[in-house]
């Protein structure tokens, strides 16, 4: 039987800590909000604040479900630095995306090539969630990715928000599926939350 060194039983680790579909729950979520945003006038800032509440509810509830059933895991430094990694490199890109935009600075020149525009949106966006998977290390995030990407340079081209939505629930109902196949996998356990990182 091989043995399986540090490194790798960190790496089920967490893969095993982000296999609980909430982070997939919560970049539907993002998308299917983004979505109300646009159709619904009336509860639009509803929705946007809806948004900048998913990043805490996502680590919410990574302590109130994810770290009762695995425990107050601890990662090597150099696994926790990925995150800053992925941090600089969405920053990069959305740098980079501002400034071609501000660039070309032409109304008319973008509004005569929307399918060159609806391009580089979607391929920021898949590069940002590609970004996401190298560093993170979780290969689904590809796939998100491209749904994410598809999504928003679908919209810009048809200059409709239900790309949005149908991306977003698909993302959603994956998350759920994977978060009750984890539920069924895990009881909780009594753990001390103020450990989890």
């Amino acid at each position: 039987m091989p043995t399986i060194g540090l490194a790798g039983i960190e790496r089920r680790a967490w893969l095993s800590y982000h296999d609980d579909g909430l982070m997939d729950l919560a970049f539907g979520v993002l998308l299917i909000l983004s979505f109300l945003g646009s159709v619904a006038d009336r509860y639009r800032y509803a929705a946007y604040v809806l948004l900048l509440l998913v990043g805490p509810l996502l680590a919410l509830a990574k302590r109130k479900i994810t770290v009762p059933r695995l425990g107050a895991v601890q990662f090597s430094p150099e696994r926790k630095a990925r995150k800053r990694h992925v941090v600089v490199v969405i920053a990069g890109l959305v740098g980079v995306t501002a400034v071609v935009i501000l660039t070309i600075g032409d109304q008319t020149w973008l509004q005569a090539h929307p399918a060159a525009v609806a391009a580089l949106i979607a391929a920021m966006v898949f590069l940002a969630f590609a970004a996401v998977a190298y560093w993170m290390d979780l290969a689904r995030m590809y796939v998100v990715g491209l749904l994410f990407g598809s999504a928003f340079g679908l919209t810009e081209l048809m200059d409709t928000p239900f790309p949005l939505l149908a991306a977003g629930t698909v993302v959603a109902l994956s998350g759920a599926v994977r978060l009750a196949r984890f539920l069924r996998s895990y009881a909780p356990t009594e753990v001390d939350l103020t450990d989890a990182g």
